[in-house]
């Protein structure tokens, strides 16, 4: 249950309070979303109205909860000077700054802490591949386009990963399904150097090359010249 304090009863934002339950309770914080997570509630608008407010809620609320947020709805235009300062002043008091620029922002805000609450990160941490292909397709998602069915086809055209590294792009191009444009950025994925420095080297010395071929394609040769 997410408990909310009766000082806070007319905020709008409870009325988008919708999908987590809650209760109205007396507190000292506007809101707690666990025993060790809670939040103030605060309106530049009031804040610009009454300076001292942030000031003697902080004392209220002493060094109680180890996650302490200040909801923040931004609900002036010139909001540059007030957000520098509790920018400055949540870092003093080990408070986290949450800005919200509508109401259903902030009781979004408040929901998300809430049902979140005891999970571990590994909702969002990377998902670590264990089967083999899985290992392959993420590999070859360097070069764009190749997809998880082309991955499969490749590994069963060449057998193994090392077989298949070291085809050239003529023994790609038999592979079923994968056309000229993804053997070319096959082949360049499994060829072209690691360091962006060394890329540029060969970028400049491929394009060096070509503007002396066509240079020299563009010169008259001695017959042409001797006709002329």
């Amino acid at each position: 249950v997410l408990h909310i304090s009766t000082r806070q009863q007319g905020n709008p934002i409870i009325s988008h309070i919708r999908n987590v339950p809650f209760k109205l309770s007396t507190m000292v914080p506007d809101y707690i979303m666990s025993p060790l997570r809670c939040a103030l509630f605060l309106s530049l608008r009031y804040h610009n109205l009454h300076p001292n407010y942030i000031h003697r809620r902080i004392a209220e609320l002493k060094s109680d909860f180890e996650y302490r947020m200040l909801l923040c709805y931004v609900d002036i235009e010139d909001n540059t000077s007030p957000l520098l300062f509790l920018n400055d002043f949540c870092v003093q008091n080990n408070l986290t700054l949450i800005l919200a620029w509508s109401e259903e922002e902030a009781a979004r805000y408040l929901e998300t802490v809430k049902a979140f609450d005891g999970k571990d990160a590994s909702l969002i941490q990377k998902r670590e591949h264990t089967e083999h292909i899985d290992q392959v397709h993420h590999a070859l998602n360097s070069a764009r386009s190749v997809n998880k069915t082309d991955a499969s086809q490749l590994l069963n055209q060449f057998g193994c990963w090392r077989n298949l590294v070291q085809a050239s792009a003529d023994e790609l191009s038999v592979c079923p399904g994968v056309g000229p444009k993804k053997v070319r950025r096959l082949f360049e994925a499994f060829h072209r150097p690691f360091s962006r420095k060394e890329d540029r080297n060969l970028d400049r010395k491929e394009t060096t090359h070509d503007k002396e071929k066509t240079e020299k394609e563009a010169m008259p040769t001695k017959k042409e010249s001797l006709g002329a």
